[in-house]
């Protein structure tokens, strides 16, 4: 019995949810919580968005991302959170969930500059469409009995020193535990470690006028056998209300970028115009990223008019 196609589609499409160990977007710097955990409950209002990113648009079997985040100040300078993602990569999907509990002591009377520590759990499931393969030899039983569809525990790790409206630096950690599933039900085991990954954001706001700042922000990946990669990120935001930026991704694409604020709602777009030799075969990658603001009651009315710059 040859296992060929079936351990090539896996590794080249499926494989690549456990070694991406949060899902993929270019418009991370709406909502960090997404990257670092230690920011759940860092803002005096309750963000919560919605994410949806079609990868390589045009490739058959491309990865699907959907994910819901929010998250909240509880009072006693602790925050809480919630995440709820769905990772399509034909023919597999991973379906999870994270519970941040953040930390925050504060450094200023006002609560504006913080140092953030944030812990994650989190689990997922990984589930296998066998229908969905061609294999080399008709009714293949490597392809028939697919993965174990049994739930992976994990945790995240994050720490943030931040000043609303002005910085932020932030170390995470991903796959603590780095969990180790035997993922086929075939004869010889096979095991797929989910590796530790660091992941290293930072970001500034220049105030060029007061309706108008230049915001650059940066993102570094870094994952034990895996390819070193690193985001940069400019963009200008006219009143907290309209921006445009641009990004580059480390010999993988260039990103255009665009977002809107009205009635405490945020709608984003982005483009990313692939680098590599995958743009042969796609026209790129489409992100849609909506998100709501609920006001805290005890907020002032300018605190809850100015959205922090991180949000």
């Amino acid at each position: 019995m040859k296992k060929t196609i079936l351990l090539i589609t896996i590794l080249a499409l499926g494989l690549n949810a456990f070694s991406q160990q949060i899902p993929l977007h270019s418009q991370y710097m709406m909502d960090l919580s997404t990257v670092n955990p230690a920011v759940a409950g860092s803002y005096d209002f309750t963000p919560i968005s919605l994410n949806y990113r079609q990868q390589w648009v045009g490739f058959e079997g491309a990865p699907v991302t959907q994910y819901f985040n929010a998250h909240k100040y509880m009072g006693k300078n602790v925050g809480l959170g919630i995440s709820l993602f769905n990772e399509l990569t034909s023919p597999t999907r991973r379906t999870g969930m994270q519970v941040s509990f953040a930390y925050h002591i504060p450094l200023s009377e006002d609560f504006s500059k913080k140092l953030s520590f944030g812990l994650a759990p989190v689990v997922f499931q990984h589930y296998l469409n066998a229908s969905l393969i061609t294999t080399d030899q008709p009714n293949d039983p490597a392809a028939e009995s697919g993965f174990n569809n049994q739930f992976c525990p994990d945790a995240n790790f994050g720490v943030m020193f931040s000043k609303n409206n002005q910085y932020y630096v932030g170390l995470s950690v991903f796959n603590l535990l780095q969990i180790r599933r035997d993922l086929f039900q075939v004869m010889d085991q096979i095991e797929n470690p989910i590796e530790r990954s660091f992941y290293l954001v930072g970001g500034y706001q220049f105030h060029v006028h007061e309706d108008f700042s230049i915001d650059p922000s940066a993102l570094v990946q870094y994952q034990i056998n895996a390819p070193f990669q690193f985001d940069v990120n400019l963009r200008g935001v006219y009143k907290n209300r309209f921006g445009l930026g641009v990004s580059y991704r480390y010999e993988d694409a260039v990103v255009y970028m665009a977002f809107v604020s009205f009635n405490n709602f945020r709608v984003g777009y982005s483009y990313d115009m692939t680098l590599s030799d995958i743009s042969m075969y796609s026209f790129g990658s489409n992100e849609f990223h909506v998100s709501y603001r609920i006001p805290s009651k005890s907020s002032s009315v300018e605190s809850q008019t100015s959205m922090p710059m991180f949000y």
